[in-house]
């Protein structure tokens, strides 16, 4: 019986860089499991990507190690097939945050979730378009939505949502916020508008972001075809910011609105401003537009998963 194949494309500057450390380890769960390994160590952005669009019909499996962002990237190169042409991913998050994996219940242990990779289940998830780009599990808007990328990872660890509080009244007094055109189509299929001024906003697929489990309501499914969308008004004092990361952190797994924050489901959002807004896809600066086009993407990829967890 000829081998399957299976490419491992690898940052090796993520997180802690340790993956380097495992590659021999990693190649011989992956032998062990049946597959003959194609290795590519990116080399800078764009190049993943790239590799997984050229590459992708030569192999049975791809499986990337990295943070949040390599996932997002291979996932981006993959989508550029057709949907009969793509192929199942692993991913072994090595990342600070790693949202994603633990959205697939994916171990921390490089050796376990390198088992996964390779003998696992695929699961069938959502995918986000953005323009002409696309996200994995969170499209952000606003000065506020990178401040998990720099708040240390051991202070949101000891100091849970006061880290996020607490860089959030840094910036609160220079706060941008933008007066957006937001069309949504709800989940009945009606078009909807909302027109007001907003500092941030998350359109999600995902039950973690920034490290924090719940931020993006109750009853999410990441194969629903529907995005999480959570819209925060420009808070006028600390105490309605306190108020706004009350909803987001403490209210975790809610999904109640008030005069200050918005939350929805939809399968396509169009978001306009007069003025250029700065957007972060899956934890990586997606640039300043006037106009963004979302779209969810249902049952678009399959990720490897472990096959004992029923969460997923």
């Amino acid at each position: 019986m000829d081998d399957k194949r299976v490419l491992f494309i690898y940052n090796p500057n993520a997180g802690k860089g340790v993956i380097p450390k495992h590659l021999d380890e990693v190649t011989e769960i992956f032998e062990k499991a049946g597959y003959s390994v194609g290795l590519y160590r990116t080399k800078g952005p764009g190049d993943g990507p790239k590799e997984v669009t050229e590459k992708a019909e030569m192999f049975d499996l791809i499986v990337c190690s990295g943070g949040d962002g390599t996932l997002s990237g291979i996932v981006s190169g993959m989508m550029k097939l057709p949907r009969e042409q793509r192929k199942p991913i692993g991913f072994i998050p090595t990342g600070s945050t790693n949202d994603t994996g633990k959205s697939y219940g994916l171990p921390a242990s490089i050796v376990d979730a390198a088992k996964i990779a390779v003998t696992g289940k695929p699961y069938t998830t959502d995918i986000g378009s953005f323009n002409d780009t696309h996200f994995t599990y969170v499209a952000s808007l606003g000065k506020l939505s990178a401040v998990s990328c720099f708040t240390p990872q051991e202070v949101k660890k000891r100091w849970g949502y006061l880290a996020y509080l607490a860089e959030g009244i840094k910036v609160l007094l220079h706060l941008d916020a933008y007066d957006l055109k937001i069309t949504y189509e709800d989940t009945t299929g009606n078009e909807q508008i909302i027109e007001d001024n907003f500092f941030l906003g998350m359109i999600t697929n995902t039950y973690s972001v920034g490290g924090f489990n719940g931020i993006t309501g109750g009853n999410v499914d990441l194969q629903d075809g529907l995005f999480e969308v959570v819209l925060c008004k420009r808070p006028r004092s600390l105490g309605q910011f306190s108020k706004i990361v009350d909803n987001l952190f403490l209210a975790a797994n809610k999904d109640w609105n008030n005069e200050l924050v918005t939350k929805f489901k939809t399968r396509k959002i169009k978001i306009e401003s007069d003025n250029d807004v700065q957007w972060v896809i899956d934890g990586e600066n997606a640039g300043k537009h006037k106009r963004v086009d979302i779209e969810n993407d249902h049952h678009a990829i399959e990720i490897m998963v472990d096959k004992n967890n029923k969460s997923v």
